[in-house]
């Protein structure tokens, strides 16, 4: 059967969810446990459970059943973030962003800076992708997040961070990296730019401690 997109009113009717952690505690878990799963299947899902790292990164998903993703996260004791933009069967907007606060997420990505505030609204932790594929990208990324003010920034392709780090504004916002993190070494450099975690799709990374 194919993915269906809800309408408002049905996802108003969405469970409730449980309390979540500020983006002090979010990050407070980032730092302590920096190499972050990045899930993008069930079966990813189901090992990046059984590894050290604290937060997983749901990339995609069925958004319709996400609640189920977010009930075995917090038994193991670890904080979810989902990537509204990529889950199927919801749009990027603000009733999708209801939905997901009564499904527990307990932070949202977006590359979408006007729902900064929603996420926010909905005590979730707003995390907003900075895209920096070349230079006018990177510059009209910046001045959006200047705008919405998210409590963090993922920025892609995160291997690139060390090269551009002096392009970006300090004091800011938290940095997470994601894309094309390949290595320890790749880890390594960009938490010594000053990346808050790494967020990657290899499996022998997860769970990587600040060495």
């Amino acid at each position: 059967m194919g993915l269906t997109t809800l309408t408002s009113t049905q996802m108003r009717r969405a469970p409730a969810a449980g309390s979540r952690p500020r983006p002090a505690e979010f990050i407070a878990a980032l730092a302590i446990s920096p190499c972050c799963p990045a899930v993008t299947t069930d079966e990813q899902f189901d090992r990046a459970l059984l590894s050290q790292a604290q937060v997983l990164f749901v990339l995609r998903a069925n958004g319709l059943e996400l609640g189920h993703l977010v009930g075995r996260a917090h038994e193991r004791g670890k904080l979810i973030a989902v990537h509204l933009d990529l889950l199927a069967g919801l749009r990027s907007d603000r009733a999708a962003v209801g939905w997901l606060a009564r499904a527990g997420a307990d932070a949202v990505i977006t590359s979408h800076g006007h729902l900064v505030a929603a996420i926010r609204n909905q005590s979730m932790v707003a995390v907003q992708r900075l895209l920096a594929a070349h230079a006018s990208q990177l510059a009209a990324g910046l001045a959006s997040i200047a705008r919405s003010e998210p409590d963090v920034i993922e920025f892609l392709p995160g291997v690139v961070l060390p090269q551009v780090r002096h392009l970006l504004p300090r004091p800011g916002p938290p940095m997470l990296a994601g894309g094309f993190v390949r290595s320890r070494d790749d880890v390594r450099a960009i938490l010594a730019a000053g990346g808050l975690a790494v967020t990657t799709s290899r499996e022998n990374l997860w769970g990587m401690s600040r060495e």
